[in-house]
């Protein structure tokens, strides 16, 4: 019996192993190509991310708030630039030493606000990457890696689709009409945090199905896992707890009065692993600032919210795949709305006892009061406000493709599964056009 146990687990992570190989082998191509045809930095903090990778390769392993960009990391938004252009009056790229002060933030990272993790795993990668001899650019190096992080999140996407019970082809379909999202692929594509996104969403919901199919204290010690590497990688990942939390929460209050404690148990592990992990992150951060505000903190601090600081901010996570307008933008729109459509068939097509019905419940919940969560939040404990990015959202598309494809079969599967093929195509074309 012993042996059949084992022998079964090294069958799994046999199959596992696998399927992450060949998963790999389909994204490294999507990323080289993009990697090779966009040499400028994405606008959205990518140039603080690129220096990160130039301070640890210096020695430094995290940055503290209020550093200033390394002069490797200023050489590199001097001769990449901005994509879109937004900084045109940038030093020439062969200047001997470059003056802080003209870059964007004075050239201060603003990437001290995020824990390291993201940026060890993306640095190590980036080295190995060199080390193939694939390229001999950090940063590209870096960007390469994100096939890993690409790979790795619809490897988890799989095993959570399988775990909420969506057949093979429903979940290959599911598979595809994530990726093929314009914003989730720019996040696999860039240096960014939110590389990881599609991989926490994932294993934070795919760590409550799997303790709900059999609680024990393994299961607990899962779920304590995965809330802390959710905050471990970035703050807006709690989003995505807070979803799991609410799903047990749920759980326990429709179950017995029998039933409540270990759903309660399990609330208490998921929770408790983010706040443990924030906790450290924030006392560490703390000890390691530098005093004073960066040009871009003093921009954000109001001294209170507007009712139209509100309302902008309403639904910014309905439509995540892609909120610029461009010949993809019909594909994208079309695939939220599906998903989304989806949370509301499962409301009012299921018992309310199903755990479908739970998690789009909390799901739906979370999509509308996300992003005020977050500006209160971020108002709360910094006194400032920033519209809230929809690629924060992505968190949540696992467990929106997760309720999705179990619907998926017959004449369903059938329209997504051409859907699954189209968009993919659609994005593989723009990009090589």
């Amino acid at each position: 019996m012993p042996g059949d146990v084992e022998g079964g687990r090294r069958n799994r992570l046999l199959r596992l192993g696998g399927r992450f190989v060949l998963l790999l082998a389909v994204c490294l191509p999507v990323v080289t190509l993009h990697v090779d045809r966009h040499h400028a930095l994405f606008v959205l903090d990518e140039f603080a991310y690129a220096d990160y990778l130039h301070q640890i390769d210096g020695g430094d392993l995290i940055v503290r708030h209020g550093e200033l960009s390394s002069p490797a990391g200023l050489r590199e938004l001097a001769c990449r630039g901005y994509e879109p252009s937004t900084w045109n009056d940038r030093p020439p790229c062969d200047a001997p030493s470059y003056d802080p002060a003209v870059f964007p933030n004075a050239g201060i990272n603003s990437a001290d606000i995020h824990p390291p993790t993201y940026f060890w795993a993306t640095y190590l990668g980036a080295r190995a990457v060199l080390a193939v001899g694939l390229t001999d650019d950090l940063v590209d190096a870096g960007r390469l890696f994100g096939a890993v992080w690409m790979a790795a999140g619809l490897l988890a996407l799989w095993c959570l689709l399988r775990a909420m019970g969506a057949g093979r082809w429903a979940s290959a379909s599911g598979l595809a009409l994530v990726a093929a999202g314009p914003m989730i692929l720019r996040q696999w594509h860039y240096l960014t945090p939110d590389a990881a996104n599609v991989l926490v969403g994932s294993l934070v919901i795919l760590a409550v199905v799997r303790w709900e199919r059999s609680p024990r204290t393994r299961g607990l010690a899962g779920l304590a896992g995965a809330g802390a590497l959710a905050m471990a990688v970035k703050a807006p990942n709690g989003l995505v707890v807070v979803v799991g939390g609410l799903y047990l929460l749920y759980r326990a209050v429709r179950g017995g009065a029998g039933d409540r404690q270990p759903y309660l148990r399990a609330f208490s592990a998921l929770v408790g692993g983010a706040a443990l992990a924030s906790a450290v992150w924030v006392a560490v951060r703390a000890s390691l600032s530098l005093p004073g505000l960066s040009p871009l903190e003093q921009a954000e601090k109001v001294d209170s919210l507007h009712p139209s600081q509100v309302v902008e901010n309403l639904a910014r996570f309905i439509t995540p795949l892609d909120r610029e307008p461009s010949s993809l933008f019909p594909l994208a729109l079309l695939t939220s709305y599906l998903l989304v459509g989806y949370l509301l068939v499962a409301l009012v097509s299921v018992a309310r006892d199903d755990r479908r019905y739970a998690l789009a419940l909390v799901t739906g919940t979370v999509l509308i009061a996300g992003p005020l969560l977050l500006v209160a939040v971020n108002f709360g404990l910094r006194g400032s406000y920033a519209i809230v990015e929809p690629r924060y959202g992505t968190t949540l598309l696992p467990a929106q493709a997760a309720i999705a494809a179990t619907f998926w079969t017959g004449r369903a599967l059938y329209a997504v599964g051409a859907l699954a093929v189209v968009a993919p195509v659609a994005v593989l074309v723009r990009l090589v056009a």
